[in-house]
């Protein structure tokens, strides 16, 4: 965070002082459990400037008074802040390993409970689905789908995405494995494709904060991408260790191509690799 009495500034009109981001930053820990200060400063300061733009506000402080009088709700403030990149298919490389060394550790388990973090708008969930269906194991899967908006959560509840997006999701599906034609699990509706739902069956939804929600289920497999990455290095360790107290004995982890837990040295004990090119770990 910037030091006292520095400014963070956007086009020369909002300024937020050191004092008045960490005043907001006690306010959204005390109010919601909201651990905004573990967030990445830079992007967690550039999302804020974003979010008070889009809500048509002058500063961070109106932004706090506007959510403690509730004028704004926690909920529209989560879908302005948070991060929502979203694309089926996404890092195929890294889901062809997932399909070829941890999706065979479950060919003869008939309950397999899968939880996924950060669903987001239900690009993620799609794919997972597909995955699974085409392994043969969806049938017999439990997912949970989650994320700490409920607004973008609510999206995931019949994923779509544009149909000029099949294309390019074509590619990174064969990429990952896929052996058909990707629009054979959607269904065109004029601009966009909604995911059949046949493959959300199997699929139930809550929001999950991974900073310190508790959920009842431990799991046979977390997917988490993409989600380490905008918190301090610091307090990923809290962020894995609360994904690990979700996990049963020998289930796997797997993140995003760009993070990792290895350099996160009180972990070491916890998991084991299983795929150092693509961030796929097993719990010991």
């Amino acid at each position: 965070m910037p030091a006292q009495g520095n400014y963070i500034k956007r086009n020369n009109l909002l300024q937020i002082s050191a004092l008045e981001l960490d005043t907001f930053l006690v306010f959204m820990e005390s109010e919601y459990q909201f651990k905004l200060k573990w967030y990445n400063s830079a992007s967690a300061e550039r999302r804020l400037r974003k979010t008070i733009k889009n809500l048509q506000l002058n500063s961070l402080s109106q932004l706090q008074a506007s959510l403690k009088s509730g004028t704004i709700s926690f909920q529209r403030f989560l879908s302005e802040f948070t991060v929502n990149v979203t694309q089926v298919f996404r890092e195929p490389e890294s889901l062809k390993d997932l399909k070829n060394n941890v999706l065979p550790f479950f060919r003869k388990e008939l309950d397999i409970k899968v939880l996924l973090v950060g669903s987001s708008s239900g690009a993620e969930l799609a794919t997972l689905c597909i995955i699974l269906k085409e392994n043969g194991l969806l049938e017999r899967s439990k997912i949970l789908a989650t994320d700490i908006s409920e607004n973008i959560l609510r999206e995931a509840y019949k994923p779509k995405i544009q149909k000029s997006e099949l294309i390019e999701g074509h590619e990174n599906y064969l990429i990952a494995g896929g052996y058909r034609e990707l629009d054979h699990y959607f269904l065109s509706a004029g601009a966009q494709a909604y995911l059949d739902e046949s493959l959300l069956e199997k699929v139930e939804f809550k929001t999950f904060d991974i900073c310190h929600s508790e959920l009842e289920d431990r799991f046979d497999l977390v997917i988490c991408k993409n989600v380490l990455i905008y918190f301090q290095y610091d307090e990923q360790h809290h962020l894995i260790n609360n994904l690990s107290r979700h996990m049963k004995d020998k289930s796997f982890l797997a993140l995003g191509e760009k993070e990792s837990i290895l350099r996160l040295q009180k972990l070491n004990d916890v998991f084991s690799l299983v795929s150092g090119n693509f961030n796929i770990y097993r719990k010991n």
